[in-house]
């Protein structure tokens, strides 16, 4: 079992899962100008490809566009730090509960065990994103991501062939001693531990651990919202460049150190984003599209438990305020459309790495085991099929300019990342 479990193997930080919404809805707030004079011709005419499919980001003068997200993910699977797969739940799984895991065995000799562990972990997160987008100048567009999400993680724990079970004359108001020992050898009366007290030592505060139980979890509320400003660098006819530049608010709540399965909603750590995003129309109903996101994260302070490197669990004792510095994070997409009619199908390449998380302890406690395998590496392909709904709304059959986007993307290569694959939905409107 990981001596740093809680913070680098079964959880992923929703800035992994939850990366930066890869188009701005203000992207479709240049159509009103646009459309209201070109509300009699064909669909495509007299429409950036980039606009009528909601792929540039700017926004017209004193106008507003929504763009509501929901996406779907789950996971059962990691890849670990030489980027090969395992379960999720790998290293709670097949693990011998010895002396090694928890020292006061040792009293009852080399081959004293609570028994072995068999352990299951699935994660499934619902994710809405809220986008909203506002044009100050033509070239000049301002906007807030909102995002919401829900997490749930199963898990199957069981504990058989111990040896060990609970002293039935121990005090567990009193302090652990030779005179007041926790564990016996099992029979003679005495079951052994299963299940039931493993889960005991973890949460009983007489045993110095004080976990939460190891069972299903499900966390609900705000993640971390996003504030920021786009600027057209660029523009000729079938060509942009987009500049953007956010700031990355703090707000969700941060990794409870007590609850081993917890998957935070978002690492509530500040953020400066940079943003640049290229389209380039090839022709013959083809297009192409770069982008890059770069992510500064500002250090803050976070509460954590250090284990030491010859413990299994970090005691609760151990927990300190910790200086902590995430690692700075970039992302790109290289994406491929071909437009049919109203549709566009578009497959896209993306790559999400991360540099190593520092901790730094006030009182001088060596915190290197918790930077190991924080560095983290995604290769995700995505498909998907988009629908203008905005040649419709000039012929009067929507009372609103719509696209509606549909795609999945799939992890295929990761380090100390999860294998995770998305679905998501998109609906993107726009207004005076």
């Amino acid at each position: 079992m990981s001596t740093h479990l809680n913070s680098a193997i079964l959880n992923a930080p929703m800035t992994d899962l939850l990366p930066m919404p890869k188009h701005h809805p203000a992207a479709l707030l240049m159509l009103l100008a646009s459309s209201i004079t070109a509300s009699a011709a064909p669909a495509t005419e007299n429409i950036p490809t980039s606009s009528y499919f909601a792929l540039d980001t700017m926004a017209p003068e004193s106008s507003w566009a929504i763009r509501f997200e929901q996406r779907s993910s789950h996971f059962d699977q990691r890849y670990d730090d030489r980027g090969y797969l395992s379960p999720l739940g790998s290293s709670f799984n097949n693990q011998n509960l010895n002396a090694s895991m928890f020292p006061a065995l040792a009293a009852l000799g080399p081959g004293a065990s609570l028994g072995t562990t068999r352990f299951d972990h699935k994660t499934s997160n619902q994710i809405s994103i809220l986008t909203i987008g506002y044009g100050l100048t033509p070239d000049l567009t301002v906007g807030a991501i909102i995002p919401y999400g829900v997490s749930q993680s199963r898990v199957n724990f069981s504990v058989d062939g111990g040896n060990v079970g609970f002293n039935p004359g121990f005090n567990a108001s009193q302090p652990i001693g030779p005179g007041n020992f926790p564990f016996a050898p099992a029979g003679g009366g005495i079951p052994a531990m299963g299940a039931a007290g493993v889960q005991n030592i973890l949460t009983n505060p007489a045993f110095g651990y004080q976990y939460k139980a190891l069972k299903d979890t499900r966390n609900e509320g705000f993640s971390d919202p996003t504030l920021g400003v786009l600027w057209r660098a660029m523009k000729a006819p079938g060509e942009s460049l987009i500049l953007g530049l956010g700031l990355r608010m703090g707000l969700a709540k941060k990794d409870d150190p007590d609850n081993l399965l917890d998957t935070p909603l978002g690492d509530g750590s500040t953020d400066i984003r940079t943003r640049a995003e290229y389209f380039y129309d090839l022709g013959a109903n083809f297009d192409f599209r770069l982008l890059a996101d770069y992510n500064w994260q500002f250090s803050d302070k976070a509460r954590m438990r250090i284990p030491d490197t010859s413990q299994g669990l970090a005691l609760a004792s151990t927990k300190q305020k910790l200086n902590r510095d995430l690692g700075d994070y970039y992302e790109a997409d290289i994406e491929l459309g071909y437009r049919w009619s109203n549709w566009r199908f578009a497959t896209t390449w993306h790559r999400f790495e991360k540099k190593s998380d520092d901790y730094r302890s006030s009182l001088g406690t060596d915190t290197l085991v918790l930077e190991a395998d924080t560095d983290r590496r995604a290769d995700q392909y995505r498909i998907s099929a988009t629908w203008s709904g905005v040649q419709a709304w000039q012929q009067g059959k929507l009372p609103l300019p719509m696209i509606v986007k549909l795609e999945f993307q799939d992890t295929y290569a990761g380090r100390n990342f999860v294998d995770v694959q998305d679905i998501y939905l998109q609906v993107i409107t726009l207004f005076k």
